[in-house]
């Protein structure tokens, strides 16, 4: 009977993302115009590489990729954005590989509808990512394990805008959002078959979401102002089909800001919220003492279980700080003060010179889930991934999975580096970043660092406990290094090098502790006018603090054709 109703919810939560999905295309399919009455851009591709990868942990694997795609390009009066997709199958030759289907893709498009009133953005992103990221977050896009899943997301966001006379300003926004993931589909023989340590409890797996976020702001009209302020109102719900979570957040507050020169404004804000997770029980059977999963590999639930509070808060938040404009290229932002219960910091730099540096400094403390980063909100501004020659919104320019080794129009989930569940964490983020464009070479140094403090506990259980007391589980840490150079040798060639160092401290597996190197270089030529070749060459090497060391190679020569 549990199977039975586990796997209608299955394909209930598979519904509800198709068809929250279908949305976000329909959207974008209604905003593309006509090409009679817009600057609309088409080029389709394909593609065609020959891998071979070897490693001191699995024998050698070696397949034929095919690759077909497109990207557009979308600006008229009304409606800009990009839209880019690529299909890649891969034909496998000797060896065996995990995923022989992958899908990368990024959609982005703005639209008013209405003249200073009505707008709609909607877009969606298709990418590869490590399920559990104490293994590979390298930026080798031939990794190849079944540590990997296909992600798929999507989001549509009508929002209206209204001045009220020289008064204020009133805006209202709704983004819905969905997530589809496919969880690992191998049986459990011990915990650690699902990246847990025998030691430890039992970790949830991420598979579909729904998200919604609804926000109303009332803020003064900002001119030359010497006090401006703004009140505001937001909730978001995400329901998780794995357990059939439930997340509700609710906040109300207002900001304050006094300029006390052209360059310096002081800043207050406080507010209060009222925060609830919640999720059914585990299934497990009486013989194993190991969960009982479905068909999909999905956990079951518990019938004879209440459902669990996994977080509960409530109270009053505040910070104060202030920001500093001393050129239009130029900002510098701080913020201290109290959210979700602990002490919560804020700091946003970014300058950009004449002769093509770029800097870029920010940290912040945030309360999400892995779905709610990617279509709903970051650090309450809501957002999307999307990659701009390299470089997505968030600053990283680096992929989680890897770079696109024929050109930089793939999509990936660049910054984020937390292993792929439905658990809701306090995540304290930071990067520094710099980056200068010349002619004939182009370079970024990016360090970054995130800690993640889990507050529902991962969705944890024993099989011989109603509850695990939270203090048997850690933090997650992941901090590292990463450098990109690309040299364009004359108008048909170019040589791009990567390095990345990274540190992964996986907390629910007993403290594990990777250090990864990934050394990469990738070239390509022009061969005609539309005909390039590539071929890249990656080598990593990963310590394991208590398992053996392993290292992997891979190879790759390939051939693209530009319509």
């Amino acid at each position: 009977m549990g199977a039975t109703m586990n796997g209608r919810s299955r394909e209930t939560g598979r519904c509800r993302t198709l068809a929250a999905t279908g949305v976000v295309v329909s959207m974008l399919t209604a905003m593309v115009p006509s090409c009679a009455y817009a600057d609309v851009e088409v080029n389709p591709f394909v593609s065609l590489r020959q891998v071979m990868s070897d490693g001191s942990t699995r024998d050698a694997r070696g397949w034929l990729e095919a690759g077909a795609g497109f990207a557009a390009l979308l600006d008229t009066n009304r409606v800009d954005g990009n839209i880019s997709y690529r299909y890649m199958r891969r034909f496998e030759e000797f060896g065996n590989i995990s995923q022989k289907n992958r899908h990368s893709a990024n959609a982005n498009v703005r639209a008013e509808l209405i003249d200073d009133f009505l707008l709609l953005n909607a877009g969606g992103t298709a990418s590869q990512y490590a399920t559990d990221m104490r293994g590979f977050n390298a930026i080798n896009p031939d990794d190849e394990s079944g540590n990997q899943t296909q992600v798929f997301s999507g989001y549509v966001e009508p929002s209206i805008q209204q001045r009220i006379g020289d008064f204020a300003t009133f805006q209202g926004r709704y983004r819905l959002g969905a997530v589809s993931a496919d969880s690992p589909r191998e049986g459990l023989t011990n915990p650690g078959s699902i990246g847990l340590d025998p030691s430890d409890g039992i970790g949830s797996r991420l598979s579909d979401s729904i998200s919604q976020t609804a926000s109303l702001a009332l803020a003064s009209t900002r001119a030359t102002n010497t006090i401006n302020w703004s009140l505001n109102a937001q909730g978001t719900h995400e329901d998780v089909d794995q357990l059939n979570q439930k997340y509700r957040g609710y906040s109300a507050g207002g900001e304050l800001s006094f300029r006390i020169s052209r360059k310096l404004e002081l800043i207050g804000s406080g507010g209060y919220e009222d925060i609830e997770n919640t999720q059914d029980s585990i299934l497990f059977d009486e013989e194993t003492g190991l969960p009982d999963l479905d068909d999909d590999g999905h956990f079951q639930i518990d019938p004879t279980m209440p459902r669990r509070t996994a977080y509960d808060f409530s109270g009053v938040y505040w910070n104060g700080g202030f920001r500093y404009t001393p050129s239009r290229r130029t900002s510098f932002e701080f913020r201290a003060g109290e959210r979700y219960g602990s002490a919560n910091f804020f700091l946003d730099f970014n300058h950009r010179s004449r002769n093509g540096m770029s800097v870029r400094a920010n940290f912040q403390q945030t309360l999400n889930s892995f779905s709610r980063l990617l279509t709903q909100s970051f650090n309450g501004i809501p957002y999307n991934v999307v990659r701009v020659g390299g470089l997505d919104q968030l600053g990283v320019p680096f992929c989680i999975i890897g770079v696109d080794p024929e050109s930089d129009d793939g999509g990936c989930l660049g910054g984020f580096t937390q292993s792929l569940t439905p658990a809701t964490f306090k995540s304290d983020r930071g990067l520094l970043m710099v980056s200068r464009k010349l002619e004939a070479l182009t370079w970024s140094a990016t360090v970054y660092y995130d800690k993640r403090r889990y507050v529902d506990s991962q969705q944890l259980q024993a099989p011989t406990e109603v509850e695990l007391p939270t203090s048997l589980f850690g933090n997650d840490v992941s901090f590292g290094t990463r450098g990109r150079v690309v040299l364009r040798l004359g108008e048909l060639q170019s040589l791009g090098f990567d390095a990345l160092l990274a540190r992964n401290s996986y907390a629910l597996s007993a403290q594990r502790k990777d250090t990864q190197l990934t050394l990469g270089t990738q070239y390509s030529r022009r061969l005609s006018k539309n005909l390039s070749g590539n071929a890249s060459l990656y080598g990593t090497h990963r310590i394991t603090e208590t398992r053996q060391d392993s290292s992997t190679v891979t190879a790759s020569v390939g051939v693209r054709y530009n319509f």
